[in-house]
C-alpha cells in the first residue's frame, strides 16, 4: 500500500498537532508542579506567621506585665525621692537644735 502526496503531508501535519499537544500536555503537568509547590510553601508560610503572632501576644503579654511592675517601682522611687527632699528642706530651714 503506498500513499500519495496529500496523505503524506495530511499526516505529517497530524503527527505535528500531535506533538504540540503532547508539549502542552508536559508544560501543564510542569505547572500543575509548581502549583503544588507553591501552595505547600504558602501553608508553610501561613503556619509560621501564625507561629509569629502567637509568639508575639505572648510578648506583649510579659511586656504589660513588666509595665505594672515597674510602674510601681517607678511611684516608690518618687515618693522616696520627694521624701529626701523634703527631709534635706525640712533639716535646711529648721537644722537641728542648738545645745
Amino acid at each position: 500500500m503506498t500513499m500519495n502526496k496529500g496523505e503524506s503531508t495530511r499526516l505529517d501535519r497530524i503527527e505535528e498537532k500531535i506533538d504540540k499537544l503532547a508539549d502542552a500536555v508536559v508544560s501543564i503537568a510542569r505547572a500543575e508542579e509548581k502549583l503544588a509547590g507553591l501552595e505547600q510553601l504558602n501553608i508553610e508560610q501561613h503556619r509560621m506567621v501564625q507561629d509569629l503572632d502567637t509568639r508575639l501576644r505572648l510578648v506583649e503579654t510579659k511586656v504589660h506585665d513588666v509595665e505594672g511592675a515597674v510602674g510601681v517601682l517607678n511611684k516608690i522611687f518618687w515618693i522616696a525621692i520627694t521624701g529626701l527632699i523634703t527631709g534635706a528642706i525640712a533639716m535646711t530651714f529648721w537644722g537641728t537644735p542648738s545645745l
